[in-house]
């Protein structure tokens, strides 16, 4: 896909919308006792056992996205695999998960409608 401006707009879109389940993400696992500092390896049985290993695999594939470089399509990957994160640990409705609700709502409605 070539950079057009329509690209860039959707890449600054997405990055936007990233910063959201980062945020969250990070608020949510705990790195205290992590060996590994909190780079996910796939091979450690560490990692794969941790309760905080779906959230922390995907913090470190998507901590510093370089959007002048990313491919607009892993950018939309790692918002399909926050949502799905989300989605996974979200409870009941409470008052503390209405933003993120909200968010994923708003992240479905993008990847509904530029899916390509």
């Amino acid at each position: 896909m070539g950079t057009t401006s329509n690209t860039r707009t959707l890449r600054a879109y997405v990055t936007d919308l990233l910063e959201t389940p980062r945020w969250i993400i990070e608020r949510e696992v705990d790195f205290t006792d992590c060996p590994m500092d909190g780079h996910y390896n796939e091979s450690l049985p560490d990692c794969v056992n941790c309760q905080f290993g779906k959230g922390c695999r995907w913090l470190d594939q998507n901590r510093f996205p370089n959007t002048a470089e990313a491919p607009l399509d892993e950018l939309v990957e790692a918002l399909e695999t926050s949502v799905e994160y989300l989605q996974s640990t979200t409870r009941q409705p409470e008052t503390s998960d209405v933003e993120t609700r909200a968010w994923m709502r708003e992240a479905r409605r993008f990847l509904q409608t530029n899916r390509g």
